[in-house]
């Protein structure tokens, strides 16, 4: 029989071709963190031993979906490979959706199981959500199983996370999946313009992901790396970065849910990370804990990742100053598990190329040169997961883009987000990107208001950097910026300072938020507020 592409191929590899690479959660905050250290070997070992305890011990049996809530922590990549290796789906849950949406993907599909850690249960903002959902479900016979070592159990008849492992773990594995089309993992978007959509994932989509991630263009991790991913694993498997480490022999290091600045620059700094992941909200309050004298520069970083929205050129430049290192930029969605093209030499401008197995096309079927016409992107390949593909296989993303003659993926504006004023069209987005490149902007949103006369307006948000001098006409200093590339109708006629922009559970611009707060904030005219 020919061999398939299945999850299983990861754990063979791990304990074959990289058993001396190590996975790391570090735990606490401080000066006196700890870190819980396994090598690749190990880890193989317990998600073997994982995967037979939950088929003896819970009868896990195809198709049967395992709910996880977790943060990015050494339990959460277990079960990411125990649970679909043993014939089951993991679906793990974002932490951030709020109870309605909570309760939702918990209950449908019903798990067989659903996993929580005592840190989560007790966690002051999403512990007792998360308890809620669990103890509707464990009426219902769902099975709870606990990872942490409290006393206390919050539900009633859980069984504790490593009560699965101790089966024999030495026992050799025979893999029960033989079919690489089965399904392995939920994904579901984060929900921010109605309800979250929810996608199946193949074994053989998973592995063709990963295959394209390591690529050299792409991700090109190698076992000589570090890899800190900060995307949470409930989105995407976190860009899929832990199983491009399972493949590659790439070292991971895990934080877990504290996410603090000066925190994570500790970690990268002690635990001598080389390539680190995460939204570029996160990495601008790296910087700035840096900068600011709370930490210092990580030493051995040689990359920084970074996707979930455009990349703000004053980020991409606090970034190459402050840390000293490449950036690079990966687009994606959820319909494509995320990373879908990068760009390396002008992040802070384009999406970048496609990575193997990936094609772009514009709909509208422009000829590829520099001055191309925007279109309607689309997009295909064997890992793309929407069941909203047309005939060809082409999928529409909803964004406006241009290709460039070298193949570079450029994102004018998502459609939904696009202004039309007096009847023509304004990109919100490339205004975004140029006052983002001003000095005294560290971040910009622009979003439609209505006007009795044109329709539609833009608004400005903007955030400001540290440089700004209070007693500058900011209002025209920004204007002028933009004047200066866009046409005056473009510009908008009221720019708000806010502390920050409201962002969704994903670390993108909540642009469905800001467009409610200017339809409800009073019109002042072209100040700035």
């Amino acid at each position: 029989m020919t061999a398939q592409l299945t999850i299983d191929h990861l754990l063979w590899r791990m304990q074959h071709v990289h058993p001396e690479s190590h996975v790391v959660t570090v735990s606490g905050s401080g000066r006196d963190y700890t870190a819980d250290r396994h090598s690749f070997a190990d880890i193989a070992g317990r998600v073997h031993a994982l995967a037979r305890g939950l088929r003896d011990k819970i009868n896990l049996r195809e198709g049967d979906v395992i709910t996880v809530f977790g943060w990015n922590d050494r339990e959460h990549l277990e079960m990411l490979l125990a649970v679909p290796i043993a014939g089951g789906i993991v679906n793990s849950i974002n932490l951030r959706l709020g109870a309605a949406n909570m309760t939702q993907l918990v209950s449908h599909p019903k798990p067989k199981a659903i996993v929580l850690s005592d840190e989560i249960a007790e966690h002051p903002t999403v512990g007792q959500e998360v308890l809620a959902a669990a103890d509707a479900a464990h009426s219902e016979g769902v099975h709870i199983i606990r990872i942490g070592e409290s006393e206390t159990d919050q539900i009633g008849g859980s069984i504790r996370y490593e009560e699965l492992l101790s089966y024999e773990q030495l026992r050799p594995w025979t893999p029960v999946v033989t079919d690489e089309t089965v399904t392995a993992y939920l994904f579901h978007t984060s929900g921010t313009t109605g309800a979250p959509k929810t996608y199946e994932v193949s074994h053989r989509a998973a592995l063709l992901h990963c295959l394209s991630q390591a690529s050299a263009d792409a991700t090109g991790l190698s076992s000589r790396d570090r890899v800190l991913p900060l995307a949470p694993f409930f989105h995407v498997n976190g860009w899929g970065l832990p199983l491009t480490c399972a493949l590659t022999g790439a070292s991971l290091v895990l934080t877990g849910g504290n996410l603090k600045p000066a925190r994570l620059a500790k970690v990268m700094n002690t635990e001598r990370v080389t390539v680190a992941a995460a939204v570029p909200t996160v990495w601008y309050s790296v910087c700035a804990a840096i900068n600011n004298g709370e930490a210092s520069a990580p030493r051995d970083l040689r990359e920084v990742l970074t996707g979930g929205d455009a990349l703000p050129e004053g980020v991409w430049r606090s970034l190459k100053s402050t840390l000293g290192v490449q950036v690079a930029i990966a687009w994606g969605m959820t319909e494509t598990m995320a990373c879908s093209t990068y760009e390396r030499d002008r992040p802070h401008e384009r999406a970048g190329k496609p990575i193997p197995l990936v094609e772009l096309r514009l709909q509208d079927d422009h000829s590829p040169t520099e001055d191309t016409i925007p279109g309607r992107l689309q997009v295909r390949g064997p890992f793309i997961v929407s069941g909203e593909v047309g005939p060809d296989d082409w999928f529409s993303t909803g964004d406006v883009a241009t290709i460039d003659a070298d193949g570079a993926l450029t994102l004018r504006d998502r459609e939904k987000d696009l202004i039309k004023s007096g009847g023509e069209w304004i990109a919100s987005a490339e205004l975004e990107h140029h006052l983002s490149a001003h000095p005294i902007v560290a971040a910009a949103a622009v979003v439609p208001v209505s006007d009795p006369r044109w329709i539609q307006r833009p608004r400005a948000y903007v955030v400001l950097t540290g440089n700004s001098d209070p007693d500058d006409n900011l209002f025209a200093v920004l204007t002028d910026h933009l004047a200066a590339k866009f046409p005056r109708w473009w510009l908008p006629d009221q720019i708000d300072i806010v502390e920050a922009l409201p962002m969704t559970t994903v670390g993108k611009v909540n642009k469905r938020a800001l467009r409610q707060m200017a339809e409800t904030t009073e019109e002042k005219g072209p100040t700035l507020v």
